[in-house]
């Protein structure tokens, strides 16, 4: 894969911050995703923010977790996804998935078209449909050519790398070894609101936040909080 920027050290395009409002549609994200049935019926046209509190509300976590993976830039869905996938994996034997977690968190850290070169082609990555392959997939989906040929140019489109962060989170909360796995999706779905708001990023930074997709509490969200992971 050939970087379509000069600087082949530069910051893919997707990973830079942009512009994002919970105020717009939310078919301008579900769109972009593979929702269940009845989260489909669902009124599309309303806010983001409003439409993600009817997921909550109507208990279909997954699809909740899958829209706030949808809306935050790629590089927050991959943040996103890596913490997720990252406090399953833990709870697991082996190493070979932390490897894997430890090279896309070096790459969100400080994103370069070497870091990302790293993680292979796509075609490779896609024959693997675990929580860490589904991870490398969302990684190859932020660069700015996907193309394995010289020369040429395949820009991801829009929207592919959340979709890929969130497939990622629901095979990791698949993996969970608790008897309650809605406890691990409104796990997801805090994390992913908190990481919008500018909490447990990969470096203290005031000015990377994305506030208002929350429209409650995390307690009247989700009933009483509690810590699962230990």
């Amino acid at each position: 894969m050939s970087p379509s920027s000069k600087e082949s050290d530069g910051m893919p395009a997707a990973m830079r911050p942009k512009p994002l409002s919970p105020n717009g549609p939310a078919t301008a994200v579900s769109g972009l995703l593979r929702l269940s049935t009845r989260a489909a019926l669902l009124n599309q046209t309303l806010p983001c923010h409003d439409f993600l509190k009817a997921l909550v509300d109507g208990g279909l976590r997954t699809d909740a977790v899958k829209f706030i993976a949808g809306w935050l830039p790629p590089r927050e869905a991959l943040w996103f996804a890596t913490l997720g996938v990252w406090q399953v994996a833990r709870l697991q034997p082996g190493t070979a998935q932390r490897e894997i977690i430890d090279q896309v968190v070096a790459y969100v850290t400080e994103p370069s078209q070497g870091a990302w070169s790293a993680f292979g082609s796509l075609t490779q990555a896609a024959k693997d449909s675990s929580p860490t392959g589904l991870l490398i997939q969302a990684a190859i989906l932020t660069g700015d050519n996907i193309c394995p040929y010289p020369k040429k140019t395949i820009r991801p489109k829009p929207g592919l790398a959340g979709k890929a962060a969130a497939n990622a989170l629901v095979a990791a909360a698949s993996k969970w070894p608790g008897k309650d796995r809605n406890a691990c999706l409104d796990s997801f779905i805090a994390l992913g609101l908190e990481i919008a708001e500018g909490k447990h990023l990969w470096a203290p930074n005031p000015d990377q936040k994305y506030p208002g997709l929350r429209t409650a509490s995390r307690d009247s969200m989700f009933g009483k909080t509690r810590n699962i992971w230990e």
